[in-house]
């Protein structure tokens, strides 16, 4: 498959609430994935967002515009390495294969992308909470943010004794600045050299991730662990269902 020269049009990263689209299909091809064989869509833009930067895949569908019952279910979306500058949408046909040129309408699943970026902009506010009990050297150094368990993790250190003071300081100053309507806009900005920053709560961090709007969204966060992982400490939240 020759699709190194075609890159996709990443519209998640302009507005999370983008659900739905029309693109051009570059490129169909079949991939081993999960012990099966499934075809590859990549086109030319799409709304849904690849698994990576500790955020899961976006699931869908891809109709063909001309015959809409004609449907490709996304099972997976991924970027095959880092830089590449294309998306592949992993699933299976339920009709016939497209043609390279036609044109689809690409749709992703609301609640699971709304979820998603739920859990994302909570682990983010995390760091601002943290700032805010007074806890301003712990280094962010990873995110998980999918539905099975999501947690951040910072290098640094919280002594055993005070971590169950610090779990409910986390969960109020977090809930607190939900409810804070002066500081709940979440801003979206691209620097001249491209790096997308994500600020929340005042604090800004380089990421790829689909975002809530406003952190009302969020509803609620519950900090329910924080233990040490081999040099850093993790801390695991749930947000409200």
């Amino acid at each position: 498959a020759l699709v190194e020269n075609m890159a996709t049009d990443h519209l998640y990263l302009q507005d999370t609430e983008l659900y739905t689209c029309v693109a051009k299909v570059t490129s169909v091809y079949e991939t081993d994935f999960s012990n099966d064989v499934c075809s590859v869509i990549v086109t030319d833009r799409t709304v849904m967002h690849p698994q990576g930067g500790g955020q899961p895949s976006d699931r869908g569908h891809i109709l063909l515009e001309a015959d809409q019952n004609s449907v490709f279910e996304v099972e997976f979306v991924r970027k095959p390495s880092r830089d590449a500058a294309y998306i592949e949408h992993i699933g299976k046909f339920k009709s016939e294969s497209f043609a390279v040129g036609s044109s689809v309408l690409i749709t992703i699943d609301k609640d699971l992308r709304m979820l998603h970026a739920r859990l994302h902009s909570a682990g983010h506010l995390l760091d601002a909470a943290f700032s805010r009990i007074g806890w301003t050297d712990l280094v962010p150094s990873k995110g998980y943010h999918f539905t099975d368990g999501p947690y951040v993790e910072y290098i640094g250190e919280i002594p055993t004794e005070q971590r169950q003071l610090v779990l409910s300081q986390l969960s109020e100053q977090a809930n607190l600045l939900i409810s804070d309507k002066a500081l709940s806009q979440v801003l979206v900005t691209v620097g001249r050299d491209g790096e997308r920053v994500v600020e929340i709560a005042g604090q800004g961090c380089p990421c790829g991730g689909t975002h809530v709007k406003n952190l009302a969204l969020i509803k609620g966060i519950k900090v329910t662990k924080i233990k040490k992982n081999k040099n850093t400490i993790r801390v695991s939240y749930k947000v409200s269902s």
